[in-house]
């Protein structure tokens, strides 16, 4: 009897740390299949076509020609969780931004933008967002204040930055004659269209 219960016991005991053995090696590795890795060469750059932004309630839009985002990817290679950023983007080139109204229009960023990507690469697309958008727009003497993030998918393969929805606000009072005629007021939403072209830029999981 204390043969077969020691055989038992053994049994048990074996089994347990199969198990054991098992858990301790898919738990590391569940936690290293999360993240993404950035991958390419600085500087990044991000070159605008067919960029708008329209005041949602306003309902007056910027048309831009030129709208190109250029900074650096954070340690290239380096894999990072999902919502940490992946790259900064100070300079911004801007011209030709117009409205049918106020005529030409300056945009300046005011702070440095930001790109994180959010979510696991479906094919090649990742969620993706553009991040502490602040920049200062003055129009035919109105001017204002923007803030907020841009968010959006990147697909890696057709190198493009893709927005889906903003936060966009008018972030302060607007100062100018011509504002009223504008119909813009602080905290008004603003939409954002067109897309934006990397150079290089590739995101992998991990």
């Amino acid at each position: 009897m204390k043969k077969i219960t020691s055989r038992v016991l053994t049994g048990l005991a074996a089994g347990a740390l199969a198990v054991g053995t098992v858990a301790a090696m898919s738990a590391p590795a569940q936690a290293a299949a999360a993240g993404y890795t950035p991958h390419g060469t600085n500087p990044l750059t991000f070159i605008g076509n067919n960029v708008s932004f329209t005041a949602v309630e306003a309902n007056q839009t910027l048309n831009c020609e030129q709208f190109d985002l250029t900074g650096n990817i954070i340690n290239p290679g380096q894999t990072r969780e999902f919502g940490e950023a992946a790259g900064t983007l100070p300079e911004l080139a801007s011209s030709g931004c117009t409205n049918d109204i106020a005529g030409a229009t300056t945009v300046e960023p005011t702070g440095t933008w930001g790109v994180k990507v959010d979510g696991p690469e479906s094919g090649s697309v990742s969620p993706a967002t553009l991040t502490t958008v602040t920049a200062f727009v003055e129009a035919a003497g109105c001017s204002f204040n923007v803030a907020g993030e841009v968010s959006g998918t990147f697909d890696d393969a057709a190198q493009l930055f893709t927005p889906t929805s903003s936060t966009l606000v008018i972030s302060d009072n607007p100062v100018g004659f011509i504002c009223p005629i504008l119909g813009v007021a602080q905290g008004q939403s603003i939409t954002v269209d067109g897309t934006w072209a990397a150079n290089g830029l590739t995101i992998t999981n991990p």
